[in-house]
C-alpha cells in the first residue's frame, strides 16, 4: 500500500497545491486528510474544493468543528480566524449551491477513520478532535498509556503541527522521534506507534516548508516542500481582518 497522509492545511492554497503536485509526481493516488483544511489561512473555500476533488478520505479537525459550532480553547487570533473563515464560506459573493455543498461536506466529516490496525485522527486517539499530543508528553506515562490503549498498532494524527513518531515499546515506555532523528524515515515494526504527519499549511517546527508523509509498505517517510509562502502572507494581510501574526508565522515556521 502506498498512501499520502496530509494534515493541517489551514486555508493555505499555495502550500496545498505544492503538496498535491508532489504527491501526484510520486505516483500516489491514495490520500487521507487528517483535518483542519480551514482556519488561519486566506483560501478556505479553494482548499475545501481541492480536498473534495481529490476524493480522499477526510476527517474532522478542531477548526472544522469550530466553524460549525464554536471554537473551544481558541486564543484571540484563532477565534478571529474562525469567524473570518465562517463569513468567507457564507459570503453571498459565491454560488449558494456550492456553499451549501461545502457546509454539507464539513458537517459530514467523521471524527476518526479506521482500517484494519490503522487509526486516523486529527488530534489523538483519546480525543480525536481536540487533545494535543506533544513531544514532551512522553514523560506523562498516564496520558501516553490512555492513548496507546486505543491504538491497535498504528495511528496517524496532526493538530500540533510538529511532525514525528511516538513509539511505545514492550515495556510500555514511550519515545518521540523527530524526522531529523530518523533521517525522515520511520520503519514500522511490532511496536505500536502514533505518527504526527506535521502541517501542510502552517508548520511550527522551525521549518517553514510544507510537511506531509507517505506510507509505503512498512515505511513512513516525511517530506518537506518549499512553496510561495510570501504569496500566502500577502493574501492574509490583504484581508485586513486576519491577524498579522498569522502571516508572520508562515515565514518563521513556528
Amino acid at each position: 500500500m502506498k498512501r499520502a497522509i496530509i494534515s493541517d492545511i489551514h486555508g493555505n492554497l499555495e502550500a496545498l497545491k505544492a503538496v498535491l503536485d508532489d504527491i501526484k509526481a510520486k505516483g500516489v493516488s491514495d490520500i487521507i486528510c487528517l483535518g483542519d483544511i480551514i482556519g488561519y489561512g486566506p483560501n478556505p473555500r479553494e482548499c475545501l474544493k481541492l480536498i473534495q476533488d481529490c476524493g480522499s478520505v477526510c476527517i474532522k479537525g478542531n477548526h472544522e468543528e469550530a466553524v460549525l459550532y464554536i471554537g473551544i480553547n481558541f486564543n484571540v487570533e484563532a477565534g478571529l480566524a474562525v469567524d473570518w473563515t465562517r463569513n468567507e464560506i457564507n459570503s453571498v459573493k459565491y454560488d449558494p449551491v456550492e456553499t451549501e455543498m461545502m457546509w454539507n461536506f464539513i458537517g459530514e466529516l467523521p471524527r476518526l477513520h479506521e482500517e484494519d490496525d490503522f487509526l486516523y485522527v486529527h488530534a489523538s486517539p483519546k480525543e480525536p478532535v481536540r487533545e494535543y499530543l506533544r513531544p514532551s508528553d512522553v514523560t506523562n506515562a498516564e496520558k501516553m498509556q490512555d492513548n496507546f490503549n486505543l491504538v491497535r498498532h498504528k495511528c496517524f494524527c496532526g493538530h500540533t503541527h510538529e511532525p514525528g513518531a511516538f513509539v511505545q515499546y514492550t515495556d510500555e515506555s514511550v519515545s518521540f522521534y523527530r524526522p531529523a532523528d530518523i533521517k525522515s524515515v520511520y520503519n514500522l515494526d511490532e511496536n505500536k506507534c502514533i505518527i504526527n504527519a506535521g502541517s501542510v499549511g502552517q508548520p511550527r517546527d522551525n521549518d517553514n516548508r510544507a510537511c506531509y508523509v507517505i506510507m509505503e509498505d512498512n515505511k513512513v517517510s516525511f517530506h518537506r516542500l518549499a512553496y510561495n509562502y510570501k504569496e500566502t502572507m500577502k493574501k492574509i494581510l490583504d484581508t485586513k481582518v486576519l491577524p498579522k501574526m498569522l502571516a508572520v508565522r508562515l515565514h518563521a515556521g513556528k
